[in-house]
């Protein structure tokens, strides 16, 4: 970023002209912007040129007056459209979308939630349409912009804006030279308005200070001694204010983005008791100044960061600067450049090369058509008197059914009194240059006529895509500068998503099986890093056929594999119409959720089915009674076998009892025969005695 110098902005006299409280901004913008546009104007004058030659105004004033004065015809033969067309055309067949993919250890899926939520954003905007318009402009002239904002007037809570920036309107820092910008330290935006509108954007402003006529004039003729040099205290049209005819006027107003370093202290985090902790947090320097009270040791390193500003200026700066709502170190406003002239530090589109053939080609179909109307069509060389009459002559000479009378002898001997007119003869090799013209533009292009679609011969079409992809690696600087656009394009969505639109609201999201609506919420799209990538588009023309195409090689090898989940999974990439696939999918989804009625081969399969189930049944009945059949014998062999062993118990049982009834009978005859023995012995004793 340049230094403001004081001496650069005026002289005291000029300073004290400046008004406000604003007058030391007034003078530091007002010098960047005179040392910035006098490379922006010299790349407008080309733009300018650029956008006639792509619209048909190929001849200058100049040229267009040489011509008028020749009576020839201004001819134009309009080759730069086409091939603009046709670049155009590719980028809006192969569009990319963004993905956000966060980082964290072991996922690589994108965030579901927080990719659809920048799908609503631009479907919200029509994000797609407003980036073809500015790839168109970078095409043309080398620089196309875009605005990413929330705009609060149309939705409270803020409705996504993605918008088309008039490049001619557009002033960037002159010393950037990166591509799309990235390397620019200020960015203007010139706007001509209704003064109605700038005096409700600023209604505490006096009327003769909204109008920045220094920017116009700079903007129109920055080499004007007058102009450029005065430029910080030159009125210009201001006082046209004065009348009172407000609504009938419009006023210029200028917005300037820039860079400010603005100091900071990192050092760690304070728990309740005032004791550092070992996480960091940034701090001002007056709450430095207050911890350092208490602890002159706090540790805490000084640091910078980059934090945007916004001013509008009218004759000056018109309010206090703000901070546009974009994340740090992005501006919003996003840039598509071409190729850059290395020299000049300036980038340019495809117009600028097919400029000098173009002309070459208008040329030659002028000077062609001049020959052809001004060379001779059947005229003769008559001498004075060979004729009987001249006015008749005149008269009947080109009817052929009218006699033309001479006198005797004017077409007899060496000499003829009447002789055609010789015809006018080209210059050698006029036709092999004229068509060299016509094919110039492809040459100095690199385009191809098969990349245009004008080349009409009967080739392989094999060799036909490959000379078209030849010509897309042309244009791969230009397709790679949209590439990176839209990775910084979508860290503005990112943020506002982040910060802004996650208070709730619903977000349409198109999952695996059918559509749904989430609530967009903080905890949904955590404030997190996630990688920004640009992935191709599967809606997109050329994507479709070419998927279509390996898909057409790759079914016949997949028709056993083809369920109808698979099928529904490979309409999206096919070139039916997309209301076509959502219907086919619809039907397919209700017949999924109705039962659907049996086929011959499912009801005769069911039958059998059916058959083989009761024969099943039938054996494992009988299976069942065999089974029963078997344990009642079992049972019943048991009951005899528990009856035998009962019964030789009980016969065991008496044949006891009966052998201990013996014994005590035994027993008892003995002890009565030991009785009777021993009465024997007694009676014995007694008759010895």
């Amino acid at each position: 970023m340049a230094e403001y110098d004081s001496d650069s902005a005026g002289s005291n006299a000029d300073e004290a002209k400046v008004r406000g409280q604003y007058g030391d901004l007034t003078l530091k913008l007002k010098a960047w912007y005179k040392e910035d546009i006098k490379k922006v104007s010299e790349w407008r004058k080309q733009a300018r040129e650029d956008y006639e030659f792509y619209s048909g105004e190929q001849w200058s004033q100049d040229d267009m007056n040489v011509l008028r004065d020749q009576k020839r015809p201004a001819m134009v033969f309009n080759r730069v459209a086409p091939l603009v067309n046709a670049v155009v055309g590719s980028e809006i067949n192969n569009r990319r979308e963004v993905q956000y993919i966060p980082r964290e250890v072991g996922d690589a899926q994108a965030n579901e939630v927080l990719t659809s939520a920048g799908e609503w954003f631009r479907d919200q905007t029509g994000a797609e349409d407003e980036e073809s318009d500015a790839f168109e402009d970078a095409v043309i002239c080398g620089m196309g912009w875009t605005d990413t904002r929330l705009d609060f007037e149309e939705d409270p809570d803020g409705a996504p804006k993605v918008t088309r920036l008039d490049p001619l309107r557009m002033a960037w820092d002159c010393t950037a030279v990166k591509p799309n910008l990235e390397d620019a330290q200020r960015l203007w935006y010139v706007d001509e308005k209704p003064y109605s509108e700038i005096k409700e954007m600023f209604p505490d402003v006096a009327p003769e200070l909204l109008h920045a006529g220094w920017a116009k004039i700079l903007g129109n003729d920055p080499t004007e001694p007058h102009d450029q040099d005065e430029a910080d205290k030159y009125t210009g049209t201001q006082n046209e204010y004065a009348d009172g005819g407000y609504s009938k006027k419009m006023c210029t107003l200028v917005e300037c983005r820039w860079f400010e370093k603005v100091p900071y202290f990192r050092g760690p985090s304070l728990d309740q008791m005032g004791q550092p902790t070992g996480e960091p947090r940034e701090y001002s320097e007056q709450q430095i100044k207050l911890i350092r009270k208490t602890m002159p040791d706090f540790p805490a390193v000084r640091q910078y960061k980059k934090v945007v500003k916004r001013a509008f200026i009218g004759a000056e700066v018109l309010a206090e600067p703000d901070q546009p709502l974009v994340p740090p170190g992005m501006f919003g406003w996003e840039c598509v450049t071409g190729y850059r002239d290395k020299m000049k530090g300036l980038f340019y589109g495809v117009v600028r090369t097919t400029k000098d053939p173009q002309r070459w080609s208008n040329k030659f179909f002028s000077q062609v058509m001049f020959l052809l109307n001004s060379q001779s069509k059947g005229g003769i060389m008559a001498e004075r008197g060979a004729f009987d009459d001249d006015r008749q002559a005149e008269e009947s000479w080109a009817k052929s059914d009218a006699i033309t009378y001479l006198k005797n002898g004017a077409l007899s001997g060496q000499n003829p009194r009447i002789q055609p007119k010789p015809a006018a003869q080209f210059p050698a090799g006029f036709f092999t240059l004229f068509q060299e013209s016509k094919e110039a533009i492809s040459q100095v292009t690199g385009l191809s006529p098969e990349f245009v679609g004008t080349r009409e011969v009967d080739q392989a079409g094999v060799l036909e895509y490959q000379r078209r992809q030849s010509s897309l690696n042309l244009l791969a600087s230009l397709f790679n500068s949209l590439r990176r656009y839209r990775k910084r394009q979508g860290k503005v969505m990112l943020y506002l998503i982040q910060n802004y639109l996650s208070d709730g609201r619903l977000v349409r999201i198109l999952g695996d099986d059918k559509a749904q609506y989430v609530s967009l919420t903080k905890d949904s799209v955590s404030n997190v890093q996630y990688d920004i990538i640009v992935d191709d588009a599967p809606t997109s023309p050329n994507e479709k056929e070419k998927v279509w195409g390996i898909l057409q090689t790759m079914l016949p090898m997949l028709k056993d594999l083809m369920t109808p989940e698979i099928l529904m999974e490979v309409l999206p990439y096919t070139p039916l119409p997309a209301s076509f696939v959502d219907k086919l999918k619809k039907k397919a989804q209700e017949a999924a959720a109705q039962p659907k009625p049996p086929t011959p081969e499912e009801q005769k399969m069911a039958m059998e089915q059916q058959k083989a189930e009761m024969e099943m049944a039938s054996k494992q009945a009988d299976l069942q009674m065999k089974q029963a059949e078997n344990q009642m014998d079992i049972e019943m062999k048991g009951i005899d076998l528990m009856i035998k062993q009962q019964e030789a118990q009980l016969d065991a049982a008496i044949a006891t009892q009966k052998a201990q009834a013996d014994m005590s009978r035994i027993a008892m005859q003995e002890r009565q025969n030991a009785i009777k023995q021993q009465n024997a012995n007694s009676r014995r004793t007694s008759a010895a005695d």
